[in-house]
């Protein structure tokens, strides 16, 4: 009797079927891991939420002073470090997802979802599952959420290597973990990978997208709100006094020379952070944080980082009162050599000052630290995770493809700014589009971020008050809403940046 498979000859048989034709997957397990602002919070006795659920409280004085206040860190919260996490995990205020909405503060700006990147990655997994987020409780220290993300990595990576078994057999290869972390959530997972070496043996890659490893000035600026001459200022007051207990805000501060003194550049110390609005024994931590780190060096496995550029970013900062209690943010940073040293220019000892541009957040230096695999996209921080340039560059990253032609990285191309501190109902909002030689092609539109509903598309005209030919805009609100501001120049990937516009103080 003929078998399946011969002729009747004892050949093979010619194969009559239709032959599979794979997808390219990646079989790692994959964690998304979010900046600041980036989880959702809840009070963990009550399940009230606390944070990014209802923008109510960054619109309304009566939802806004209780909810912001109770995200204030306790003493508990503010010394709470690795071994805290390890031994006795703290339990007042649980993360219980990522973001689902836009969302935004002063200073720190505007905070897409992370939900087009996690869609990304499951798109080329084998399923679903292999992809997980990482909600963690921004408000504490990097150390803390680090320990945290150790355990749930390697409960994570344990889980699918079981799963992957049983959906490929037995002979595939063993799973790894890939990280795609932005902003914050960089230095949460390098304290992980720091803190647990075998979790770092067991990790492929780690994506940081906009990740700010020398710290990011914007976080001096968010802790000196109390001079902020916005309106409506109950909102600045009560962010001031929220990020003021917070350590994860203080991890942020800038550890390299970033106070301009006209002929002397200097570092941060805690003293100034206190001025500045801040605390002292937190500033002392993040500032101690920052010199082991330099000093230790240490590089996470396979390490890609995708830095947003041509945007201006505040990356110095300069003290203005006779007190030193107000700073000024700057659009340079200080040109060091090889040693950290500030550089001089030969004839008059000057230090040498240099417009870095970065992601409107984070500087360029701070941004690439730690890796020569780096992307450069034109894109504002908040938004990097929507980008298609960025999604694209980490699908080829899980995919494990060779990287291409990377962009210069020379901050030559267009760039959006929108107010840092908001709007207020009623007044109208100067918006500007940066490294545009003209308006020709070039649309400004502004959406509700909440609805979606179009708005009709702004006019850009140059800007005479500015010396690099800016183009301007005006903008008023229809309504105190949460708006999206898009600029699109036909030939860039579309730059996009939030500002939200609120009634006038009460």
């Amino acid at each position: 009797m003929r078998t399946v498979g011969e002729d009747g000859f004892g050949h093979a048989a010619p194969f009559t079927g239709v032959p599979p034709v794979l997808d390219d997957r990646t079989w790692d397990a994959c964690i998304v891991v979010p900046g600041i602002m980036g989880s959702v919070l809840n009070d963990a006795e009550t399940g009230r939420p606390l944070w990014g659920v209802d923008r109510a409280m960054l619109t309304n004085p009566r939802a806004g002073y209780g909810l912001l206040r109770s995200l204030h860190a306790d003493e508990s919260e503010q010394a709470a470090g690795a071994e805290t996490f390890r031994r006795t995990p703290l339990t007042r205020i649980r993360a219980t997802a990522l973001v689902s909405k836009p969302w935004w503060l002063p200073v720190l700006e505007g905070l897409e979802p992370y939900t087009d990147l996690v869609k990304a990655l499951r798109r080329v997994t084998p399923a679903k599952d292999a992809v997980e987020t990482f909600p963690y409780d921004w408000r504490l220290s990097v150390d803390y959420n680090g320990a945290s993300l150790a355990s749930y990595a390697r409960a994570h990576l344990s889980k699918w290597r079981e799963r992957a078994v049983a959906l490929s057999g037995p002979g595939g290869r063993r799973p790894r973990l890939l990280f795609v972390a932005h902003s914050m959530g960089g230095l949460v997972v390098q304290a992980a990978l720091e803190q647990d070496p075998e979790l770092a043996a067991d990790t492929r890659t780690v994506v940081t997208v906009g990740t700010p490893f020398l710290g990011s000035a914007s976080a001096v600026l968010t802790l000196n709100l109390l001079h902020a001459e916005a309106r409506p200022k109950w909102l600045q007051e009560r962010v001031q006094a929220m990020a003021a207990t917070l350590p994860g805000v203080h991890d942020l501060l800038p550890g390299y020379r970033c106070l301009d003194r006209g002929l002397e550049a200097d570092r941060l110390t805690p003293a100034d952070v206190a001025r500045f609005g801040g605390d002292t024994y937190l500033a002392a931590r993040s500032l101690d944080a920052h010199t082991r780190r330099w000093e230790r060096q240490f590089v996470m496995p396979g390490h890609r980082a995708i830095v947003g550029e041509a945007q201006a970013t505040v990356q110095t900062l300069q003290e203005q009162r006779a007190d030193f209690s107000l700073v000024a943010g700057r659009y340079y940073a200080f040109d060091v050599d090889d040693d950290g040293e500030v550089a001089r220019d030969p004839a008059t000892g000057i230090p040498l000052r240099r417009d870095t541009w970065g992601d409107g957040t984070v500087h360029l230096p701070s941004a690439q630290v730690g890796t020569g695999a780096i992307t450069y996209v034109f894109g504002q921080h908040g938004t990097l995770t929507c980008h298609n340039d960025v999604l694209r560059q980490v699908v080829n990253i899980a995919l494990e493809r060779r990287p291409g032609p990377r962009l210069a990285g020379d901050s030559k191309g267009p760039g959006l700014e929108v107010p840092r501190l908001g709007g207020t109902f009623g007044e109208s909002l100067t918006l500007h589009a940066t490294g545009l030689d003209s308006p020709a092609g070039v649309t400004l539109s502004v959406t509700s971020a909440t609805t979606g509903r179009p708005g009709h598309p702004l006019t850009l005209r140059r800007d005479p008050d500015r010396t690099d030919g800016a183009l301007t805009a005006q903008f008023t609100a229809e309504a105190p809403d949460l708006y999206r501001v898009v600029l699109d120049t036909g030939s860039h990937v579309p730059i996009s940046q939030l500002v939200l516009v609120i009634p006038p103080d009460a």
